[in-house]
């Protein structure tokens, strides 16, 4: 693995100037990349219609990617990117690789190249998931990259897939007696394992040397890998500057999206998470942070106390034995070697 300071100094493709709102998420996770990826070996990026996407390729104002001024000489430098609808990342990326394992074989390509498929969550598991799951299934050499922010951020946060239980969004409003979202949201590492990746994972760069290490073990795989980031959304989230980092590290601390890596044939590990509920942060003080919760619990402005909402107790028992459930799956998942 190669050192935080030794990766520190490289020449990250993503470059400034995105739309991508201040201190989201993904713009760290796209700089990470960006330069763990500059590693000798060309990358080529298949990116679907997301945050990531209009916010960075809206070509000619707005285009967040290069090195320096002109296209760089030397191929290992050198990187593509290929803009793509909504599900289709995976299967573009998948094509990438074919054809330059086609040209490889009949030595046409003389020099290897890494592929990274981008999307956000909606891309991946809603619209796209029959693209994902197929492409994983056909053990294409290629690592994904799914931002998971829990909502359609790019086009009035509606409802994803992996929404937490009880947030409020577009789609699933707080109204009334409803508490938002009344979903579970779908279990994608799990069924990513099941479908037949060889590595799995969820980690976001708030865990920073982890999450330098996946992705360079995703491109070092014989099969698929897909990486889960999971993404704060400032706008979707309805939380204050500068708490971006401190809610991956409180959510994946407080169980609601665990730090996990699974390789095929050597199983996984949850990191920086207590299996027990009494040996973890609390869960009210989580969503407490974030506005698309107030509707089940508050804090109070004088003393800074949380406390839950009359008439909403049975909700933050639910979403507490959500959380516990959640923490044990991916405990259990670790074990599985095969």
């Amino acid at each position: 693995m190669s050192s935080i300071k030794e990766v520190a100094q490289r020449d990250s493709c993503f470059r400034a100037g995105s739309t991508l709102c201040p201190g989201c998420m993904e713009s760290m996770a796209l700089q990470n990349i960006g330069r763990v990826t500059d590693n000798g070996v060309k990358t080529c990026f298949t990116i679907g219609t997301s945050c990531a996407e209009v916010s960075t390729l809206f070509f000619p104002n707005v285009v967040a990617w290069g090195r320096g001024e002109s296209s760089p000489d030397e191929f290992g430098k050198s990187f593509s990117i290929i803009h793509n609808v909504f599900e289709s990342a995976p299967t573009c990326a998948e094509a990438v690789r074919d054809v330059a394992d086609a040209l490889t074989d009949c030595g046409a390509l003389k020099n290897p190249i890494q592929v990274f498929s981008v999307s956000g969550d909606g891309g991946a598991i809603a619209i796209g998931l029959r693209a994902l799951l197929h492409t994983i299934n056909r053990r294409s050499r290629i690592t994904m990259i799914v931002l998971v922010n829990e909502v359609f951020a790019n086009t009035g946060f509606q409802y994803s897939p992996a929404a937490t239980p009880f947030s409020d969004t577009s789609t699933t409003p707080a109204v009334g007696d409803v508490p938002g979202n009344l979903n579970p949201p779908i279990d994608y590492l799990h069924m990513a394992i099941a479908a037949g990746a060889d590595l799995v994972a969820q980690v976001s760069p708030a865990h920073s040397r982890m999450f330098q290490k996946t992705i360079e073990d995703s491109m070092a795989v014989k099969g698929t890998a897909i990486v889960f980031v999971p993404a704060p959304c400032i706008s979707g989230w309805k939380y204050v500057d500068g708490k971006t980092i401190d809610l991956a590290l409180d959510g994946a601390r407080a169980g609601v999206y665990p730090t996990f890596v699974w390789k095929r044939g050597e199983g996984g590990k949850v990191v920086d998470c207590k299996r027990e509920a009494k040996d973890r942060p609390s869960l009210e003080e989580f969503l407490a942070e974030q506005r698309r919760f107030v509707h089940i619990v508050e804090r109070d402005r004088k003393t800074g106390e949380v406390r839950v909402k009359p008439g909403r107790e049975h909700h933050v028992e639910a979403f507490r034995t959500w959380v516990q459930d959640n923490v044990e799956r991916l405990y259990q998942l670790a074990e599985i070697k095969k």
